[in-house]
């Protein structure tokens, strides 16, 4: 993607959502003259803000900007907010916003929903288009306070106890997603209890084993295409063609390159719920060689990598125990049944 020529609040054009919301694009023009007419309700930056940079987009829905508190004479709401979110999410990744440029990564923060002072939304640092890397992506709570916005990234601790305190989401949704995603709350098990990314009783071909930046994904392809939960829980569409569901016992799985897609921002699905189609989409970068679902475990029970993505190496789902081996090789194995390696036909037999 190119970057502008001078720093800039980037925006994509407006899209329609599963449930008939919209989405809010700004540019740094017209943010500056909505900022300028309110009154500065949070503090002035004294410094130039990472939402600024280049490699920065900021996504906003309607609705939840006209909940924000007011923007300051020189950012607008949404800028203020994005800042912060970004701000966490570099400390999570150790790196800052001009090595994430040279690395051909962007910064993306979609804001969802806000009320009473606090915010919700996703943030997704994307992958270099092309490139065979992973992009990375967290639902984020945030907090208005005096000094500015308190924003806890999905996994931690912060993270769950804004959420709970809030007003934000179905009450249900909020209890389950908070205390599911807490590392002090979740308990973790050698049983994961999570099948595998198509219909319980059916087959697809695993067409790459373990991989990715811990052999946290397993890639599935053929069947009858679909894109199915692997177990029941809160999901949310990241992007269109990313879906992650948060499940009820300290994990969560990703399922992404989907096409025909259904919009979930925050529907409770059962295990099976169709997610959508194996697919070459990229709406996070990376890069494909052949319509397939790129399924991923995420786990929330290590304090000290809360959120995470975790290794399958040793983990049963869908009946089949993982083993991982060179970058998408490995196999999976069922006593009583035989080994599949890549290439071959894998059969869920659900948890």
């Amino acid at each position: 993607m190119t970057a502008p020529a001078t720093p800039v609040l980037r925006t994509l054009l407006s899209r329609t959502r599963f449930l008939g919301t919209t989405t809010l694009v700004l540019t740094a023009s017209t943010a500056l003259v909505a900022s300028v007419s309110t009154a500065h309700a949070q503090p002035v930056p004294d410094r130039d803000l990472l939402t600024w940079a280049d490699n920065v987009e900021v996504l906003a829905d309607e609705d939840a900007t006209a909940a924000l508190p007011e923007g300051s004479a020189v950012a607008s709401s949404e800028e203020l907010l994005a800042d912060a979110v970004v701000s966490d999410v570099l400390r999570e990744r150790g790196s800052t916003i001009a090595a994430l440029s040279h690395q051909d990564r962007e910064v993306r923060v979609d804001i969802r929903e806000a009320a009473d002072g606090s915010a919700f939304g996703v943030a997704i640092v994307t992958a270099p288009m092309g490139a065979d890397e992973e992009p990375y992506a967290w639902l984020f709570a945030a907090d208005h306070e005096p000094a500015g916005w308190r924003v806890g990234l999905e996994g931690t601790e912060e993270f769950s106890s804004i959420l709970a305190d809030s007003t934000l989401l179905e009450e249900e949704e909020r209890e389950a997603v908070a205390s599911s995603t807490n590392p002090s709350e979740a308990s973790p098990t050698s049983y994961i209890g999570i099948g595998l990314p198509f219909s319980i009783g059916t087959s697809m071909v695993m067409t790459g084993g373990p991989h990715g930046e811990v052999g946290q994904s397993v890639d599935f392809a053929g069947g009858n295409g679909q894109a199915r939960a692997a177990r029941g829980g809160y999901a949310y569409s990241l992007c269109n063609g990313w879906t992650r569901v948060i499940h009820d016992h300290g994990y969560s799985t990703d399922y992404y390159h989907l096409e025909n897609y259904q919009w979930l921002p925050g529907n409770n699905v059962g295990v099976g719920h169709y997610l959508g189609t194996q697919g070459n989409s990229l709406c996070a970068g990376g890069s494909t060689t052949g319509a397939h679902i790129h399924f991923s475990l995420r786990g929330y029970t290590d304090p000290n990598a809360p959120g995470w993505y975790l290794s399958v190496n040793g983990r049963t789902m869908g009946g089949w125990t993982f083993v991982q081996g060179a970058q998408y090789g490995g196999y999976a194995y069922r006593n009583g049944v035989g080994t599949v390696y890549p290439g071959n036909w894998m059969y869920n037999y659900g948890f």
